[in-house]
């Protein structure tokens, strides 16, 4: 299920870090949101970047929203509802929602598929120390993400399907993201999959990227 929010500002500013208060507006909307497959992103028109904040053109915050599955997504479509309309703090401002919008979603008819990302893919990879290491998504770190994509859906899918799956990044660029504090490397562009189509239709509803996507990192779109 994919929808469209559009949220208004008191001020145009918002902060650098501000995923995380739509998170918290999110998770204070649905009690099990971080056990579903989810994702998000997020679109402003910037006037210009501070060291700390985004000035805005206008005052609208547009979300895209998709969730895997059917049931999850109309609970939170409808525990949106009950918000519209209403005022709430979002940090040295006031967010309100104005407009919901469900979205139709593409089909996957053949087993080849380019994506468009339309937040962030976050390719991590945890060291000998214990810590993530963050890569950009290209043809070394393809296999850190396939690995990832293996040992998370091989309760879901066929494991042979997984291991078939052929990922190809086409024009990927950098992204540096602010994310509770911290600086996060991810990839922006597009990037090509080959493999089951239920596999793919999964990674196009649930997003793409190795943790953080229903923090609003790895939605995708088909532009082929």
């Amino acid at each position: 299920m994919r929808f469209e929010l559009t949220f208004t500002l008191k001020e145009l500013t918002l902060p650098l870090d501000f995923r995380k208060g739509l998170i918290y507006f999110f998770k204070s909307s649905l009690d099990n949101y971080d056990n579903g497959s989810l994702t998000f992103s997020t679109f402003v028109t910037p006037e210009s970047f501070l060291s700390d904040k985004i000035l805005l053109k206008n005052n609208r915050l547009k979300v895209l929203y998709s969730v895997e599955s059917q049931l999850l997504g109309f609970n939170i479509f409808k525990s949106l509802l009950k918000k519209l309309n209403k005022s709430f703090p979002f940090f040295n401002n006031r967010i309100r929602l104005v407009k919901i919008k469900k979205l139709r979603e593409k089909r996957i008819k053949e087993n080849i598929v380019k994506f468009k990302t339309l937040s962030p893919i976050i390719v991590t990879k945890e060291t000998n120390e214990g810590k993530n290491w963050y890569y950009l998504l290209n043809e070394e770190s393809v296999e850190i993400l396939k690995n990832y994509l293996i040992n998370s859906l091989k309760d879901r899918f066929l494991e042979k399907d997984l291991r078939e799956l052929e990922i190809k990044p086409i024009e990927v660029k950098k992204s540096i993201t602010i994310f509770y504090g911290k600086k996060l490397l991810g990839s922006l562009g597009v990037v090509e999959f080959k493999g089951n189509k239920d596999i793919l239709t999964y990674l196009y509803k649930s997003g793409i990227s190795t943790n953080r996507r229903s923090a609003g990192f790895g939605m995708v779109d088909i532009i082929k």
